[in-house]
């Protein structure tokens, strides 16, 4: 059973009319959009990465510092294994294998997340003086544990209210833009 929300036929010649655009232009929009978001589908942990990015850019007084996740190249033998490098006050780089299931890419993104917030934020906040080489293995699983637990909570719990019940309901939010603008 398809998905009530995947695009298909019916809701593009909808969302054509509804906008008073053409097909042609809703399709050309969507066939874009799928290209970005294979990107997308990488993404895992984007907003506690983004959090983390923003606390540290503030903290350190660095703008421009990032976190950034790439694969390893897809010959690595190292397949459920991450690691990561740091660069104080630069970025923070995690490496994954690209055959990692989905799941197991969480859990590894969330430990490797570990070690910066152990690193960077722990050593900001209370002062102590975590190095790189410190043993930080189980202190950033129990970070990524805290980490895949938050977002399970958020996922089954409290994303709910954020969902639209249709997909005309979503069309419906959207055509309503225009009503705010137009008052």
């Amino acid at each position: 059973m398809a998905s009530k929300f995947k695009v298909d036929d019916e809701k593009i010649e909808y969302i054509a009319a509804q906008f008073g655009v053409r097909q042609d232009t809703v399709k050309l929009i969507n066939n874009i959009f799928n290209g970005i978001y294979t990107g997308l589908k990488r993404q895992y942990l984007a907003h506690i990465i983004r959090s983390m990015e923003h606390y540290i850019r503030e903290n350190t007084n660095n703008p421009m510092f990032q976190i950034n996740c790439f694969p390893l190249p897809k010959e690595s033998p190292n397949l459920n294994v991450g690691c990561a490098q740091y660069f104080p006050k630069r970025y923070f780089t995690i490496f994954y294998h690209p055959a990692m299931d989905d799941k197991q890419l969480r859990v590894c993104l969330a430990h490797e997340l570990g070690h910066l917030f152990l690193i960077e934020i722990i050593n900001t906040a209370t002062e102590k003086t975590l190095s790189s080489e410190a043993n930080t293995e189980p202190l950033s699983s129990i970070f990524g544990v805290l980490t895949i637990l938050d977002k399970n909570d958020f996922y089954e719990e409290h994303s709910k209210q954020f969902n639209h019940k249709s997909w005309k309901e979503v069309v419906e939010s959207f055509c309503h833009l225009k009503d705010r603008k137009d008052k």
